[in-house]
């Protein structure tokens, strides 16, 4: 194979460790963010004058740029340099926080956010790209998995550091946040990380062909599937805590540590069974814990107490973590190295994709309840048949 052709088949000399340290830092902050506003809503919404509606669009525009620019982003990666496209996105990611931050317009806010979420969409592929053209087969499943827990220690931060900022400083500390972590994430790639690309142009063709494979197809829906409850559940989750049972922004964070926290434990797991005995055990497990937890939630009510909310929530925490880490890892190993990129935009897609439809159809049940408990009691049921309904996909997946 020509040198210039792929050049990860001669910059994998470096510790692969150390560039998944670097793109971990700037995968964290997206993590943080997007947990953290969910918590900081209300704050926004009395200081802007937002309304719910409002609120909606901070979110979803965010969702939509991100979904909308992620298969660019991760070609735009493969061809001119996933390091180079990594250091735009935790750039851009970070001075759009900023300017989020002096913003005083809720209409400023929403369009920042969307811009914010092109800039997520250049991180996010990059990163993985990275990591796939860092790590040797037989230890990429650990890395992914290690990658995943960084990331949902993020998520499982988001809550309560959400929480601890807007009670110290208002809704806008929770941007200006990012601006320390941005900085360090740049200094460590451009210190440890070094370039690779394919140099292909993305076409048609190649997304085609990229998609053919089985295994990569029931990544992608296991992925979908995946975050589609997870984000659904956090957002019920969200509304009842603070709404329901009218805890404050500090008290709703420490509840959700358990649901967000237990993936930083159960990531890695995920990626050395991936590793030892291929995803399907990982995924099928994952997936069953997944359906647990979301009848469990059919539980709860106004009365229930943080460790019933904790014992119907973590087995959600724990299912997410090994089938995400599965699927992924499915993903990558079905594409080749030089659409790593590419491969990794795809997974995302399906991640945004997924998140979207979940909080969409879960809210939308939960509206159409007689009352909270009953429409959130609907909601998780339709999920958990969703969730099992995917479940027989697993035996799909083959060991690499």
């Amino acid at each position: 194979m020509p040198k210039d052709k792929y050049v990860n088949t001669v910059e994998r000399t470096r510790s692969p460790w150390l560039t998944l340290a670097a793109v971990a830092v700037g995968s964290v902050m997206t993590g943080v963010d997007g947990t953290a506003l969910t918590i900081a809503g209300p704050d926004l919404a009395v200081d802007l004058g937002a309304s719910i509606t409002d609120l909606q669009w901070v979110a979803n525009a965010y969702l939509l740029a991100t979904a909308l620019a992620l298969l660019p982003a991760g070609a735009l990666a493969d061809r001119y340099g996933r390091r180079a496209v990594f250091l735009c996105g935790v750039a851009g990611f970070t001075l759009t926080s900023l300017a989020i931050a002096l913003s005083g317009q809720v209409w400023l806010v929403i369009a920042l956010r969307a811009l914010q979420g092109v800039f997520s969409a250049m991180l996010q592929p990059a990163a993985l790209g990275l990591i796939r053209a860092g790590f040797p087969a037989r230890t990429l499943g650990p890395a992914i998995g290690v990658w995943s827990a960084v990331a949902a220690l993020g998520l499982a931060a988001g809550p309560l550091l959400g929480g601890l900022l807007v009670a110290a400083g208002g809704w806008s500390a929770i941007f200006y946040v990012n601006l320390p972590v941005g900085l360090l994430a740049i200094g460590l790639t451009l210190t440890f990380v070094r370039e690779s690309r394919s140099g292909q142009a993305l076409r048609v063709r190649t997304v085609l062909n990229l998609v053919r494979p089985r295994q990569f197809r029931v990544g992608v829906a296991l992925v979908a599937v995946n975050f589609g409850a997870l984000f659904g559940v956090l957002f019920l989750l969200t509304l009842y805590l603070q709404t329901h049972k009218s805890l404050d922004p500090v008290t709703a964070g420490l509840w959700l540590v358990p649901v967000t926290g237990v993936v930083v434990l159960s990531a890695p797991l995920g990626g050395l069974l991936t590793r030892r005995h291929g995803p399907l055990p990982p995924a099928s497990a994952g997936l069953l814990l997944l359906a647990v937890g979301l009848g469990a939630m059919a539980t709860l009510d106004l009365h229930s107490g943080a460790a019933q909310v904790a014992l119907a929530t973590v087995p959600l925490g724990l299912g997410g973590g090994l089938a995400l880490v599965a699927a992924t890892e499915a993903i990558l190993a079905a594409a080749p190295p030089a659409e790593a990129g590419l491969a990794s935009a795809v997974q995302q897609v399906a991640g945004q994709l997924g998140g979207l439809a979940g909080i969409a159809v879960l809210g939308s049940i939960l509206a159409g309840g007689r009352d909270f408990t009953h429409g959130m009691h609907l909601a998780v049921l339709v999920a958990a048949a969703a969730v099992i309904l995917s479940a027989p996909l697993a035996v799909l997946l083959r060991r690499h």
